[in-house]
């Protein structure tokens, strides 16, 4: 005798229906279609859930970037000055201050310029420039490269990307994913003091990287 475990299967079909509540038509009253429609929809929010939070990100920036255009900064020059301020406010904040408290952001900006100054008035090692004004390289990035013997705008430039991409691979996988293309082309500019320029490209990249 077939034992087909009918309770059982009634359940799981209960369970599919009450899954496709609110959908229009058949999707939500026939199992075998409210199975399609529930397995679909479970596939975009799995997608979407992800997106969503790119575009936000996305959002953050050009709100950020808009308002400190408005105060006189690039994006990129704007966060660098939080980094050395070691202001621990993230995008969503900046963003939202930038489009409801105009005063509370130019706080912002002068806590970052005034954070600026003092990062570049800082001694640094004979003959060394600051590689942290590439985009895409941190504090911890330039001390790789600083061990690597790669200590000038110069010496970045005329870098192969290739062998940056050893340096960062030898630093382990949270090193290795990054992408170091643009870092030889953005020291170039800062080798020649083009920082108009250097700002504009670093505009039109996402952490270093090209979109």
């Amino acid at each position: 005798m077939r034992v087909t475990n009918a309770p059982a299967s009634w359940k799981r079909r209960k369970r599919m229906i009450r899954a496709a509540k609110g959908y229009r038509g058949r999707r939500s009253k026939l199992y075998r279609y409210a199975s399609d429609a529930v397995d679909h929809g479970r596939v975009y929010a799995y997608r979407d859930r992800r997106r969503k939070k790119r575009e936000f990100r996305y959002l953050w920036q050009i709100r950020i970037n808009a308002a400190s255009r408005a105060a006189g900064m690039t994006y990129s020059r704007f966060i660098e000055g939080l980094k050395a301020a070691n202001c621990q406010l993230d995008r969503k904040v900046l963003a939202d201050l930038a489009a409801t408290d105009i005063a509370a952001f130019a706080c912002i900006i002068s806590l970052a310029q005034s954070a600026l100054k003092t990062k570049a008035a800082a001694p640094k090692a004979a003959g060394a420039d600051d590689l942290e004004k590439i985009e895409g390289i941190g504090p911890k990035v330039a001390t790789l490269l600083h061990a690597a013997g790669i200590t000038t705008f110069p010496g970045l430039a005329a870098a192969p990307v290739a062998k940056l991409k050893e340096i960062l691979h030898a630093a382990g996988s949270r090193f290795a994913m990054m992408e170091p293309t643009t870092w030889p082309e953005q020291a170039a500019l800062a080798a020649k003091g083009d920082w108009a320029t250097l700002d504009k490209l670093q505009d039109e990249l996402d952490g270093g990287k090209r979109h």
